[in-house]
């Protein structure tokens, strides 16, 4: 089969006149005739479409008629299309769709995080940078992403790369900066109280001994020593004294309290974010939202795991009511007690405990309860 004939092609005939002498101007003027075979009163035979029309000019002068066949060729077969300019139209829109959604967010790649960097850099970028599945993206976008990202403290170094609607986060956790100084400028104070038990010098004079009595405020650990040829040297103090003392603490616990409680009711709302618009959809509120226990959550849609150029936010509503709670005297004291450790080891977390003297009482609903512990605790104030 010839070239021509795969893109236009036409089989035709030709009677009367003189089939012959329009061979000779054919094969004259370069026209490319092929699968000529003879027929009674003429031939037949094979051209390219285009030159057709110059075939028949030369047969209209040998008074040759002429009859198109058939027509082959993929241009015949797509004819028929190219007349339907809706067709065409909607292509060329189609096409100018898929480029604008090349620039906008499909999906976003934390692959490389770890789940506490990721949650904590994809609310940075949703936040501050609105960089979030169905936002456009610009180079200054970006950048600005990167720069927040640096900005939280969280990461030494950031990379945002898109490309083809996928956004590819990279980022390196920032190491802690070294604290260089070993303890304070102007000494290490008492911030109770106490006997001291035992200490422990780091850096700088240690102004306490064991069985001493300090008062609170007192200066334990100063900065200047004496070398052995009387030369002062001056250093930050660090360090721990450990002392014995008393430590208060006084709770009140009402034996009846109000406490909200579920009811098992809930609505929720929705918001489509796409390429930095909100769109809420409308939702049925059964309930008033002013004392509703509030979520939110973040929804990625996808298809067969592709994810979609947008983003859904979720807001759930649980209704709540106020209920009446009455608490035994036992428990309101194992509540005092609790609250009373809490405070006390937020004060000194490394208490040990000597001994502890309670009061407890009970007047108008409510349990007071007063506690002395006798600990051992560092006493240096921070």
């Amino acid at each position: 089969m010839e070239a021509a004939s795969l893109w236009a092609g036409v089989r035709f005939t030709a009677r009367n006149g003189s089939p012959e002498a329009l061979l000779t101007d054919a094969a004259g003027q370069g026209l490319h005739l092929y699968g000529v075979f003879s027929l009674p009163g003429g031939f037949y035979g094979h051209c390219a479409a285009w030159q057709y029309r110059r075939l028949a000019a030369l047969a209209r002068h040998r008074r040759v008629r002429l009859r198109v066949e058939k027509r082959k060729g993929l241009y015949f077969l797509l004819r028929p299309l190219l007349r339907r300019k809706g067709l065409w139209t909607g292509l060329v829109a189609w096409g100018l769709v898929l480029l604008w959604l090349q620039g906008l967010i499909w999906a976003i790649d934390y692959s490389s995080l770890t789940t506490g960097q990721r949650a904590r850099a994809e609310a940075i970028l949703r936040e501050q940078v609105q960089l979030m599945p169905g936002s456009a993206v610009t180079q200054e976008k970006l950048a600005a992403g990167e720069y927040a990202l640096l900005q939280s403290g969280e990461f030494s170094w950031a990379s945002l790369n898109f490309l083809d609607g996928r956004l590819v986060v990279e980022v390196a956790a920032a190491k802690p900066v070294p604290d260089i100084t070993a303890g304070k400028a102007d000494g290490v104070f008492a911030k109770a109280a106490g006997t001291v038990v035992r200490t422990n010098l780091v850096s700088g004079t240690m102004l306490a001994a064991p069985g001493q009595a300090v008062e609170a405020g007192q200066l334990l650990i100063g900065t200047s020593r004496t070398e052995r040829d009387g030369t002062p040297i001056y250093e930050p103090a660090a360090g721990a004294v450990f002392a014995q003392f008393d430590w208060e603490s006084t709770q009140e616990e009402p034996l009846k309290i109000t406490a909200k409680r579920l009811t098992g009711k809930h609505f929720s709302r929705r918001v489509i974010s796409t390429n930095g618009q909100r769109i809420s959809l409308p939702s049925w509120k059964p309930f008033s939202e002013e004392t509703a226990l509030v979520t939110t959550r973040h929804i990625q849609p996808d298809i067969l795991g592709f994810g979609l150029p947008f983003s859904v936010e979720e807001t759930t509503y649980s209704e709540q009511t106020e209920q009446e709670i009455l608490r035994t005297e036992r428990q309101a004291l194992a509540l005092a007690k609790l609250h009373s450790l809490q405070a006390l080891f937020r004060a000194y977390p490394d208490a040990a405990f000597v001994a502890q003297k309670e009061d407890v009482s009970v007047e108008n609903n409510i349990l007071y309860y007063r506690v002395v512990y006798t600990i051992v605790a560092n006493i240096c104030a921070e």
